[in-house]
C-alpha cells in the first residue's frame, strides 16, 4: 500500500470511531505520504499487531533510539504506543483547520509535563 500511495493518494475507508466526529465509521478518506508529520495531521499506519489505523499525530519521541510518532485517537483517553517512522503509510490529504494542528501540540505538551512530573517524582 505504501508503494501504491507514493504513485497518488489511497482511498480508505474509515471503520470504528475512534476519530469520530471528525472522521466518523464509513467515511473515505484519502492517504499519501509526507515528508515531514505536524502535529494535527491525522496518519495512517500499521499497529503492532498489523491492523491499519488512522489517528492524529500529537508529535515525536524517542523510541528505541529512533523518531516514532505519538498518536492518539480523537476520541481515546490516551496515546498510543509510539509509531516508528517505517510504519506510516500517509496522512489524510483533506486540509486540516489551525485550530486542531494547535489543539494536538497542546496535547502533546500536557503529556510532555506530566511524563516530566512522573520522572521527577523518582
Amino acid at each position: 500500500m505504501r508503494e501504491m500511495a507514493r504513485e497518488r493518494p489511497v482511498a480508505v475507508t474509515v471503520r470504528g470511531r475512534s476519530m469520530a466526529p471528525r472522521l466518523a465509521d464509513g467515511a473515505r478518506v484519502e492517504i499519501a505520504p509526507a515528508r515531514v508529520y505536524w502535529p494535527g495531521d491525522v496518519v495512517a499506519f500499521r499497529s503492532a499487531s498489523g491492523s491499519l489505523l488512522l489517528h492524529r499525530v500529537l508529535g515525536y519521541r524517542l523510541h528505541a533510539g529512533r523518531p516514532a510518532l505519538v498518536v492518539r485517537g480523537d476520541r481515546c483517553p490516551g496515546p498510543d504506543s509510539p509509531v516508528p517512522l517505517d510504519r506510516v503509510l500517509g496522512r489524510t490529504v483533506a486540509p486540516l483547520a489551525a485550530a486542531l494542528r494547535l489543539r494536538a501540540a497542546l496535547a502533546f505538551l500536557a503529556l510532555a509535563a506530566r511524563r516530566l512530573a512522573r520522572k521527577q517524582e523518582r
